[in-house]
């Protein structure tokens, strides 16, 4: 059995500046981490291997070593994705750039503060962007939103850490396949001879897998059982993996991402397999061997750690929802966290219930119950409620088809 805790790969995240000047030296470089309020310069010496200086950082009670290379921009591939829009002068600057300066690091067993801190790091050394270019990932994202979360503190999302990818064969299959995984120590997983009508689904259920994996920094091993989300009924969405070299086999060489058509640079992947909840399946199978079923009303648990970064964010950004719901025919909804007692603050003292927003004042949110309370009996589906935005602890709106929430709100933000 092959376990599925890999030696953590390195994270490469390159800043393009708006202007070269800010990069001309290093000891700009230098000045700007001595002067953070966040950051304390410990060390710096230079990587001889990697031929770019390297330093020590201090932030909160974690150390980072982070070699910082100014390099060409021409290390984007074409296929890099935009994540999100962009400002049109950033974009303006992005095609005429030369060059950007990449910092490389070792996340540490807190992901999520490991990746926030390479954010908030590259914001302080690289004062003004035109583009976040994030190689573990193959995506480009916003200056916009990096400032979001350089001033936040909440970290980005688990979905911001790796990214779900899909290339499309002759015979009108697909190969998807999760990317940047690995950096926090843990297999990519994929899908081989995926048809196109089920993608979504796929795309779903590699989703849940990471971010769970990541927020709860936990990874099965090879054909162990992985509970990700509870289904009505009581039943468990369950996902495991098997090594790639041992399934490969399996696809013909027509199938893309199979021996004959897989890049050298996938050691460490696991074919994704799955309880297939319809056919009541005691063994899992592989994910593109069963029938699709509906995860629509699957329940996804996670840590109180990511609760508690969801509830920070919500609040933080709490203006800018304010701001999308003033937006005409915005659907918006709100999770609102309730107290059971008012003898405690502890964590299990609290419920909470999701509503569909009536109205909005200076201080509260009015609106309709969309599900019963679980634990009490204060709330009902459908009955009217008034709450403090306050007690706001996240947040959806729903903009002219397309989806905003707190970790996305970066787009309501005025450019």
């Amino acid at each position: 059995m092959k376990s599925g805790i890999v030696k953590k790969t390195t994270s490469y995240i390159m800043g393009i500046p708006m202007n070269d000047a800010d990069v001309n030296t290093p000891e700009m470089v230098y000045e700007r981490i001595r002067a953070s309020e966040e950051f304390e310069l410990l060390k710096v010496e230079f990587d001889d291997k990697n031929i770019c200086p390297m330093v020590t950082v201090g932030y909160r009670d974690m150390e980072f070593l982070v070699d910082i290379r100014i390099e060409s921009v021409d290390a984007i591939a074409p296929d890099f994705m935009f994540c999100h829009p962009i400002p049109d002068e950033c974009i303006k600057k992005i095609k005429q750039a030369q060059i950007g300066v990449t910092t490389f690091l070792t996340f540490n067993d807190d992901i999520l503060a490991s990746h926030h801190f390479q954010l908030k790091f590259l914001k302080c050394i690289v004062p003004e962007l035109a583009a976040v270019v994030d190689f573990n990932v193959r995506r480009i994202f916003s200056p916009v939103w990096l400032k979001q979360f350089a001033d936040s503190k909440a970290a980005p999302g688990p979905g911001y850490i790796f990214s779900i990818n899909s290339a499309p064969d002759k015979n009108g299959n697909n190969w998807m396949f999760t990317q940047g995984l690995n950096r926090c120590g843990f297999m990519e997983l994929e899908v081989l001879n995926a048809p196109t009508d089920n993608l979504d689904f796929y795309g779903n259920i590699l989703s849940i897998t990471g971010s769970k994996a990541i927020t709860e920094n936990v990874f099965p091993d090879e054909m162990e059982r992985f509970d990700i989300a509870s289904l009505p009924g009581g039943k468990s969405l369950s996902v495991t993996w098997r090594y790639w070299k041992g399934e490969v086999s399996v696809y013909g060489d027509e199938i893309l991402g199979s021996a004959k058509n897989r890049p050298k640079n996938t050691p460490f992947n696991g074919m994704l397999f799955v309880w297939d909840i319809e056919n009541n399946s005691k063994k899992p199978v592989r994910a593109s061997d069963m029938t699709p079923f509906s995860i629509e009303n699957a329940v996804v648990e996670f840590s109180p750690e990511e609760n508690r970064r969801i509830e920070i964010l919500s609040q933080e950004t709490i203006d800018l929802f304010r701001r999308g719901f003033d937006i005409p025919e915005t659907r918006a909804l709100v999770k609102i966290k309730m107290k059971l007692s008012e003898k405690t603050d502890e964590d299990g003292s609290y419920e909470y219930v999701w509503a569909e927003v009536d109205s909005l004042d200076k201080e509260n949110v009015f609106g309709t119950a969309i599900q019963d309370s679980a634990v009490s009996d204060t709330v009902k589906k459908d009955e009217k409620i008034q709450a403090s935005l306050s007690s706001v602890s996240d947040w959806i709106l729903n903009i002219k088809g397309g989806r905003v929430t707190p970790d996305t709100s970066f787009m309501l933000a005025e450019k």
